[in-house]
């Protein structure tokens, strides 16, 4: 290390360069994250000028510049002409009225790269492909070249398990949709967890389908309950996410996964395996669909929750034998497929790729985001270092709708438990999606406010809550 730095009110935060610690640059935007996060700096509080603070680290301006330039991008910082640099913004988040934590997308990469990754696309594609064929409705079966890029980026995940048949759809709500109005009528049931996708409640509730929650335990759905279940309802379907399972957050361990393929082996249910967070979560076990060899199972990968929800892609892998056709009907009767310029983009990110970068930035920066809520919030909470949300069970003096309206009249949306609840008994909990906020300064703000409001014992507060 270099000699210790003499202190002074205004950049306090700024400590020596760590001798191997990286560029200087790099090591100083650093310091402002960790400053941020820790709440040593403040929203709104001002920076010292870039010549001074290049004087107390001893470094040319050029570093600072370079800093404060990529700490922009990050959007750790605001700057203005004549006013000087403030921490987060005095800017970009100050201008938002309401911070969305309830969609579950993923953080965009910190280095700010997405606007340029994806104008890059746009321009080669364009420059490789007429307007006329990337503007074209999808009337039959995705290009060979796109099927060989989805076969790719699923083969880390499904094995040497067969891909044919393999559909390219307009996300995953869509295809479950599909496979729901494709398989049953209305009245017909179909098991899932007692806490699920709130995209599948949706669904049945339009397809007028019946819901039935099994009965599970910490390694998630319980293999006796479910052939249980099987036996009584006489259902045909059932719907899993048994990885980053939405909104718990708990994976599933392979041993359990074994069990609940037997049990649907056994009992001729199909399995809706819906599998977003895969690409996200490290050494997970193997996709049930694997253990089944594809038998009785539907297979869903979406790229919203992976790389970018603007994509609206998912790859749909129906059962071993169904060759995809009467699926592709049901689509084309719902959506009439997906955008060609879509779709040119996900095959030019899978071949390229970009999709396997970004894939890791994004994991990156939801890390960060997950070590940002650890040190602000102090009540437990189920996460995954790279999950793009969190579970949080609320303290007895709190229910869901009234922290869920709570936070909303605080400029923060979160979703409550009965978004999740399959029936009326809804667990006291929040989902709170980390990867809503524009970045790191704007989520520590909201994190902050559902912090205070926690830990504010209304069953003690004498005046009525509205």
């Amino acid at each position: 290390m270099t000699s210790e730095l003499p202190e002074s009110a205004e950049i306090a935060w700024a400590k020596p360069f760590i001798t191997g610690g990286g560029a200087k640059y790099i090591q100083i935007i650093e310091m402002l994250e960790k400053s941020i996060q820790s709440g040593t700096l403040q929203t709104g509080d001002q920076l010292p000028a870039q010549r001074t603070l290049a004087a107390h680290l001893g470094v040319d301006l050029t570093t600072v510049t370079r800093a404060y330039t990529e700490a922009r991008k990050r959007g750790l910082i605001a700057s203005y002409g004549g006013r000087g640099s403030f921490v987060g913004g005095a800017g970009e988040s100050e201008s938002r009225s309401s911070i969305d934590l309830a969609m579950n997308i993923p953080a965009q990469p910190a280095d700010g790269s997405m606007g340029q990754q994806v104008s890059d696309a746009m321009a080669q594609l364009f420059s490789r492909h007429s307007i006329e064929m990337l503007s074209a409705y999808q009337h039959q079966a995705p290009s060979g070249l796109l099927l060989q890029a989805a076969q790719s980026w699923l083969r880390p995940v499904l094995g040497d398990v067969d891909t044919n048949g393999l559909v390219v759809c307009a996300g995953s709500q869509v295809a479950i949709f599909a496979i729901l109005s494709g398989n049953l009528r209305p009245g017909d049931t179909v098991l899932c967890d007692a806490v699920t996708y709130p995209g599948l409640i949706l669904a049945a509730e339009q397809l007028k389908l019946r819901l039935l929650p099994v009965a599970c335990c910490a390694e998630g759905m319980r293999p006796d309950a479910l052939a249980q279940a099987c036996a009584d309802s006489g259902a045909r379907l059932l719907y899993l996410n048994p990885t980053f399972h939405n909104p718990t957050t708990h994976t599933m361990p392979l041993s359990r996964r074994s069990d609940i393929a037997e049990v649907i082996l056994r009992s001729g249910i199909t399995l809706i395996e819906d599998d977003p967070y895969r690409h996200l979560i490290d050494n997970a076990p193997p996709p049930i669909t694997t253990l089944l060899g594809r038998r009785n199972a539907y297979y869903l990968a979406s790229l919203s929750k992976c790389l970018w929800p603007s994509l609206r892609t998912s790859f749909v892998l129906p059962p071993h034998g169904d060759d995809g056709q009467n699926l592709q009907l049901s689509l084309r009767a719902t959506s009439m497929g997906c955008s060609a310029l879509l779709l040119a983009l996900v095959e030019q990110w899978l071949n390229s790729g970009m999709a396997t970068h970004l894939v890791q930035e994004i994991k990156r920066e939801m890390r960060a985001r997950h070590v940002l809520a650890g040190k602000l919030l102090s009540h437990p909470f189920h996460a995954h270092p790279t999950g793009l949300h969190l579970w949080l069970e609320l303290p007895a003096y709190w229910n869901h709708e009234l922290l869920t309206h709570a936070l909303r009249d605080q400029g923060v949306i979160v979703a409550g438990g009965n978004s999740f609840a399959v029936g009326s008994l809804a667990p006291d909990c929040l989902r709170i999606s980390l990867g809503g906020a524009i970045n790191q300064a704007e989520l520590g703000g909201a994190l902050r406010k559902i912090e205070t409001l926690l830990n504010q014992n209304r069953s003690r507060d004498s005046r009525t809550f509205v």
